[in-house]
């Protein structure tokens, strides 16, 4: 029998900020937390950058100092689940949107620092925490998990190599908006299909849902392009469970009978050379 694993992801409230009065934000996330928890979640994903959703200013106080990480880090130790949120974080004279992954008793077991700058964002420091590693794996009770951050999922370029690393979940905290949802839906789909892993996000929902606003939407993409849970537009938690090694099969002999070990014996790195050159302008 697969061994299933229980995953949750949150679209948190984002009301309009009130002149004068605290956001609600981070209480928000904590009650999505804890909710997720008593859901029987094991790891639980929040948004992007709560800490910027609620007004605060850009690396305001290092990550171990942060308000934000020490009332995760407490609610993970309290609920005992492992929890990935992102939060803006200086680093020495800069900052950087930062996520990380918490475990069950709130220790602190991975880092990662977006590396495509959305506009309005291109000061963040986008170096790698563990030079030379710009897109680490991690474990969390065997399941191999990559992160990612809201503007990432343009660039599929390091989602193949999470794929290579052998992930098996990419996690994405988000704010993004869209539109209609078409365009961030196709590309959420095609990174879990195309690298052959579940891919799950979480982000902001101003209610009610208009086009062009905050539109909620957690979800976990199945590695052959499926929604497997979603919130909808409106906010929550939603849980999935799923045995995290499943693949999508390949209709034919050979390659393991999946579609991720067909691809990844098939591509031709030899021709991709142009992908890592600067464009020529």
């Amino acid at each position: 029998m697969p061994t299933l694993f229980r995953l949750a992801v949150c679209a948190i409230d984002r009301p309009e900020p009130v002149p004068g009065t605290e956001s609600p934000v981070l209480a928000n996330c904590l009650a999505a937390v804890r909710e997720a928890a008593e859901r029987g979640a094991g790891l639980i994903l929040l948004p992007e950058e709560p800490d910027i959703i609620a007004g605060g200013g850009p690396g305001e106080y290092p990550l171990e100092e942060h308000p934000f990480f020490v009332a995760f880090r407490h609610v993970a130790a309290a609920c005992g689940v492992g929890l990935i949120a992102t939060l803006s974080v200086r680093v020495g004279e800069r900052y950087a949107n930062t996520a990380f992954l918490l475990d069950r008793s709130g220790e602190l077991r991975g880092l990662y620092r977006k590396k495509h700058p959305a506009p309005t964002e291109e000061a963040i420091l986008t170096e790698p925490v563990r030079p030379g590693d710009p897109f680490p794996v991690f474990d969390f009770e065997g399941v191999r998990l990559g992160m990612a951050i809201c503007m990432d999922i343009h660039f599929p370029e390091m989602f193949r190599i999470y794929g290579l690393k052998g992930a098996d979940l990419v996690c994405l905290p988000t704010m993004y908006l869209d539109y209609t949802g078409d365009m961030l839906e196709s590309l959420e789909k095609a990174r879990a299909i195309d690298s052959g892993y579940y891919l799950a996000l979480s982000r902001y929902i101003t209610q009610p849902f208009l086009a062009g606003k905050n539109m909620g939407y957690a979800k976990v993409i199945g590695p052959d392009g499926r929604v497997i849970v979603s919130t909808g537009h409106r906010s929550g938690v939603a849980i999935a469970e799923f045995d995290p090694k499943w693949r999508m099969a390949f209709w034919g002999e050979g390659y393991g009978g999946n579609m991720r070990t067909m691809y990844d014996t098939i591509r031709r790195p030899d021709l991709y050379g142009e992908l890592v050159q600067p464009k020529e302008e």
